[in-house]
């Protein structure tokens, strides 16, 4: 029982320990899990013949690992891996895809992929626990799968086609630009956050760029 007891407080300790150093910024690297929930924010669609908000806004998630790594004068840096699931929709039920009308339904669009923000920060430290640190920086997107799903009221055999492909004319590779806020305390961190889309993801002629809005919880170690 002493032993269990003596373990206790150690791991206590160092626990302790390890969030003042996570707090101070006096450890480098620090690295830690995260999780966010996503609104999708699709932009208009501009062409010679179209300039319309062709999509719906949506929802998605994230999941990954990220680094903190302290610089000096209150800055870090702070890389991360994740792996996306994002939706949206068609605004309208008329959309014709491979020839066909579907009036009764909305198609969805549907991607996963990999998502690799890098973004600096700037902290501020309200109390010896608490900061709140702005930051900024770009995001790249690729998307492995990506799928229009038609919901196929009409019963006319087709429930999908490649975002990807000449029906989709989407590209896999996106770059945007993330502004934030995150709120440290111990650690943990919770932040709030939004990515402008700067890469065209039309290959058909038109242009299209894809926002979004995240709000996002990371456990450090």
């Amino acid at each position: 029982m002493r032993k269990v007891g003596t373990l206790a407080c150690l791991i206590s300790s160092v626990m302790s320990i390890n969030a003042q150093i996570i707090e101070a910024g006096e450890s480098n690297p620090i690295w830690g899990v995260r999780a966010a929930f996503d609104v999708n924010l699709p932009g208009k669609v501009h062409g010679n013949v179209i300039d319309d908000r062709m999509f719906r806004n949506g929802t998605g998630g994230t999941f990954g690992a990220v680094c903190n790594i302290f610089l000096r004068n209150k800055f870090y840096l702070e890389p991360a891996v994740s792996l996306f699931y994002d939706t949206y929709s068609y605004k309208y039920k008329g959309v014709t895809i491979t020839g066909i009308d579907f009036e009764e339904s909305n198609p969805t669009v549907y991607k996963f992929g990999i998502r690799i923000p890098v973004v600096v920060g700037y902290s501020i430290y309200l109390t010896d626990r608490i900061s709140i640190a702005p930051f900024t920086g770009p995001e790249m997107s690729y998307s492995f799968a990506g799928a229009i799903k038609i919901h196929d009221k009409k019963k006319l055999g087709i429930d999908d086609t490649s975002l990807f492909g000449k029906f989709g004319n989407q590209r896999r590779f996106e770059c945007g630009w993330k502004i934030g806020v995150a709120f440290f305390t111990g650690l943990w961190s919770f932040n709030i956050d939004g990515t402008i889309g700067m890469t065209n993801l039309m290959t058909n002629g038109t242009r299209f760029h894809e926002n979004r809005g995240s709000v996002s919880v990371t456990r450090y170690f």
